[in-house]
């Protein structure tokens, strides 16, 4: 294909395309081969009409992916297995199952099973003689595909290492059941295994009630039938909830045949003209997801090129080549765009290393050896290690589909680009600003309390204040020291005596000391055999005049890997300190999820500022509101407090006996940001 069309894209797309087409054909021989009760016709009609119509297989159809020509040749295969008569056909089987092999891996567990199952079917003296042949012939179809593979590659060991080290980039950071074996891990595999492919969830909950009707019609009246379904996708079932990435939905591909299956056979349990009119509707429903999808989809680039076309028109215009710097999923994901665009990465000086968790720690390198280039840093929405630099607004790249639950597992998927031009500040290992950094701190040995933690304040913020925050993790004694240090000052900026829970200071920074360098160390370090992590830190400087913190009240920063989701939870009462002012004011903004998520009625919200009530209100849904704090009040020399309270608080543990949480949570805020009023 690629030969008559030049676009490698397109040349896979239009092989999806022609398979997906050709898979109809496939699809119908099969169902005809499940039953030979005379209603099977009627089944196989209407399974083929829903498996066709279902979002998933039109979806898939249309991208430059090898899944739908892998499940063309799949079920092909499982036919002409079903209706092999004699060890010649059989063979021809098993020829043909070892060559799509080389299309998908996967086809092995949704051919091989039922190959064995026909060679042990053959009568006892032609048992061996089939087995010997079909091995003979799968060996051949093999060969047909790992020989011109293999000296492509470059000979046996180029191609073993090009596999391991493909192996091992498809497995970094990828979430499957395998290594994640939880309850909510399960869920969400069985999920994406037979919900997403539906798009939505009502369309879904339908197609598998009916398909569960059909599984359990099938049990009491055609047990062979539904063993060869059985034996023709549960290996694949297992493999897929076991060993494959659990957000990849186009994975589901080849459970969207059986489901579908299953569920008109359930359908027609109500009548054949019943059966017939539900068969109908949900295909309906599921060319529409589908067709709307197809339709998004091609009108819109992919994130990854429209980020690529931006950079490169930045390029154009900047007056020094930046420094490119990503995250490690990214990294990998983005190198054949990046060739489709026209080489590795020619508009940058320099192309950072990306070590697994620890990405940021390249950039820190870079500052701290005089890197002086502006770094364009493209980061996963669903990490937070940008956390640990100060940086500005990202540009975000999202895909624009009705339904993005269909291209689930995308790569490249959308991703977000941070423009740092002398960051404000940045830290090293040890911190805990976010979730994720604190994990990596606990398996990296690294805190205040164990040899302590550096960051790095850029000369700008001289002059203005250092918000330092944490907590003290013991669950009760003696407070435990900590020491804010700045590089070459005599005195320690701060030296606090910090009790269990946590923990805010406001610090006033001193002019910037006269170092040849363009960023001055600050360290913090915490008494040995203590238990304290910095959770905040942040300074203002002339382009960020106001800066803050949480103070009493807030529980700890959490985040959900899986969504990318980030929140605090609000108390009853929980305070924020600030420093800045605006000729204009400031205001106050949040963002948070509805009350009545969690409570029967709307809660209240009082917002003050100092003793003046600025805010006062009710909420019953997601709100995002703007509060602003007059100059009167705002305008003062050293910043001032901010108390928000809530009427309604619960403690989960009280809710559920699985929980041992007894905090209070109130509100959940998933954003909370301080800036002049224009």
């Amino acid at each position: 294909m690629h030969l008559v069309v030049p676009s490698e894209a397109r040349a896979l797309s239009l092989i999806s395309v022609v398979a997906g087409a050709l898979g109809v054909l496939a699809l119908a021989a099969l169902f005809r081969r499940f039953d030979r009760d005379p209603a099977s016709a009627d089944w196989a009609l209407g399974g083929l009409l829903l498996a066709v119509a279902c979002p998933l297989y039109w979806m898939t159809a249309a991208r430059p992916l090898s899944d739908s020509a892998g499940l063309a040749a799949t079920v092909a295969v499982q036919a002409l297995t079903l209706a092999a008569s004699s060890p010649g056909a059989l063979a021809a089987a098993a020829g043909l199952a070892a060559l799509a092999a080389g299309i998908r891996s996967q086809v092995v567990w949704l051919t091989v099973p039922l190959l064995l199952l026909a060679i042990v079917r053959r009568p006892g003296n032609e048992r061996w003689r089939a087995a010997l042949v079909s091995a003979g012939a799968y060996a051949a179809g093999a060969l047909l595909w790992v020989v011109p593979l293999v000296a492509l590659t470059g000979g046996p060991l180029a191609y073993w290492r090009a596999l391991s080290e493909q192996g091992a980039e498809d497995l970094s950071g990828v979430r499957m059941l395998w290594t994640t074996p939880t309850a909510r891990e399960f869920v969400l595999a069985l999920y994406y295994a037979f919900a997403a492919p539906w798009g939505l969830w009502s369309v879904a909950v339908v197609v598998l009630v009916f398909a569960a009707l059909g599984a359990a019609l099938m049990f009491r009246y055609a047990r062979p039938a539904l063993a060869l379904v059985a034996l023709a996708f549960g290996p694949y079932l297992i493999f897929d909830l076991l060993f494959q990435e659990t957000v990849t939905t186009r994975y589901a591909l080849p459970l969207v045949v059986p489901v579908a299956y299953l569920a008109c056979r359930g359908a027609f349990a109500f009548g054949r003209r019943a059966g017939f009119v539900a068969t109908i509707a949900l295909a309906m429903f599921g060319a529409h997801i589908g067709g709307t999808s197809i339709a998004a989809y091609s009108r819109s680039r992919a994130p990854a090129f429209r980020m690529l076309d931006d950079m490169e028109a930045a390029a154009r215009t900047a007056a020094v080549p930046p420094v490119l710097a990503m995250d490690r999923r990214e990294n990998l994901d983005l190198r054949r765009p990046m060739a489709w665009a026209g080489g590795a990465g020619p508009f940058v000086a320099a192309r950072l290393p990306a070590p697994p968790e620890r990405e940021w720690l390249e950039l820190v390198k870079y500052w701290n050896s005089g890197g002086d280039h502006p770094v364009w840093f493209v980061a996963d929405p669903l990490r937070t290690d940008i956390d640990l630099v100060a940086h500005p607004d990202a540009i975000e790249y999202r895909w624009t589909l009705p339904y993005p639950i269909l291209i689930g597992g995308v790569r490249p998927n959308e991703m977000a680009w941070y423009r740092i031009d002398r960051p404000e500040w940045y830290v090293g290992e040890g911190w805990a600003l976010t979730p994720e950094a604190a994990g990596v701190a606990e398996a990296d040995r690294r805190g205040p309390s164990l040899g302590g933690i550096d960051g790095w304040l850029g000369r700008q913020v001289f002059g203005g204040t250092l918000v330092v925050g944490g907590r003290n993790l013991a669950p009760s004694g003696p407070p435990a020291r900590v020491r804010v240090q700045l590089e070459g000052a005599p005195a320690p900026l701060a030296d606090i005596a910090v009790p269990p829970g946590p923990f805010l200071r406001l610090i006033d920074l001193p002019p910037a000391p006269p170092v040849p360098s363009r960023y001055v160390k600050v360290s913090v370090a915490a008494a040995s055999g203590s238990r304290v992590a910095v959770e905040q830190f942040d300074a203002s400087s002339p382009s960020r005049p106001v800066v803050f913190g949480y103070a009493g009240g807030w529980q700890e920063a959490e985040y959900n890997p899986a969504t990318g989701a980030r929140w605090r939870w609000l108390s009853e009462r929980g305070r924020l300190e600030y420093r800045g002012s605006g000729a204009n004011g400031i205001v106050l903004h949040l963002e948070g999820e509805s009350p009545r998520t969690y409570f029967s009625k709307a809660s209240r919200l009082v917002v003050r500022a100092g003793a003046t009530v600025v805010f006062d209100d009710e909420l019953s849904s997601d709100f995002s509101i703007d509060i602003t704090i007059p100059p009167a009040i705002a305008r003062r020399p050293f910043g001032g407090s901010i108390t928000l309270e809530t009427d309604q608080v619960f403690v989960p543990a009280e809710r559920s006996r699985r929980s041992a949480d007894r905090r209070h949570l109130g509100l959940r805020i998933f954003r909370c940001a301080l800036r002049p009023a224009s």
